[in-house]
């Protein structure tokens, strides 16, 4: 089975499993296993790619994209996979804010060292605020925004809320204390209620 092959069809099978692989990312998966065996079985690669089993790949990859896996933070390239390609019409003003949760969202990500979260929802700021460049400016005028990234935006928003409740995730996470307290302790609920305005125009 040649190299692309597997790749393809590891790709197909994670589909199957409810995620979608940037091509890159199972790519290399696919070279590092080949790598393994042919190192562990002592042969060359060309031979061990034809041991390498597209359903093998796609376990070690959902395994480690598992969110309660050590590391999985820095899995990056893996989003679940988008059943509704539904759009629905948002007020730009709606839209400008949904931009602004994301961007807070993924800054309280990054800040704080879940690289994944931060590049899902920075994906999203960017897919929402490219439906704001289609429209003109003006009171009354909206904007097409996938209901799927809406959904994704207000599941994201209300996982680092909890994040910041939970786990101390902080604006600022120096380790010193200069007024950011005030600002995490309200967060949740700014996030949350972002969340809440998402999912009103889910239907």
């Amino acid at each position: 089975m040649e190299f692309k092959a597997v790749v393809a069809q590891t790709s197909a099978v994670l589909l199957t499993r409810g995620l979608e692989v940037e091509p890159v990312a199972v790519r290399d998966v696919v070279a590092l296993m080949v790598r393994s065996v042919a190192e562990r079985m002592g042969m060359d690669q060309e031979e061990a790619l034809h041991l390498v089993r597209p359903e093998s790949v796609a376990e070690a990859i959902i395994a480690a994209a598992d969110p309660d896996s050590e590391g999985a933070e820095h899995v990056y390239a893996v989003r679940p996979v988008r059943v509704d390609a539904r759009t629905a019409v948002v007020p730009v003003e709606v839209a400008g804010r949904l931009v602004m949760a994301a961007a807070q969202a993924g800054k309280y990500a990054a800040l704080n060292g879940d690289g994944r979260t931060a590049s899902h929802v920075l994906d999203l700021a960017t897919e929402i605020g490219a439906a704001l460049t289609v429209v003109g400016g003006g009171d009354g005028i909206e904007a097409e925004v996938p209901v799927g990234g809406l959904t994704e935006l207000a599941d994201v928003t209300e996982f680092v809320a909890l994040r910041v409740e939970r786990d101390g995730w902080s604006i600022c996470p120096c380790g010193e204390e200069h007024d950011q307290a005030e600002t995490d302790a309200g967060m949740p609920v700014t996030l949350r209620a972002d969340a809440a305005l998402a999912r009103r125009y889910v239907r």
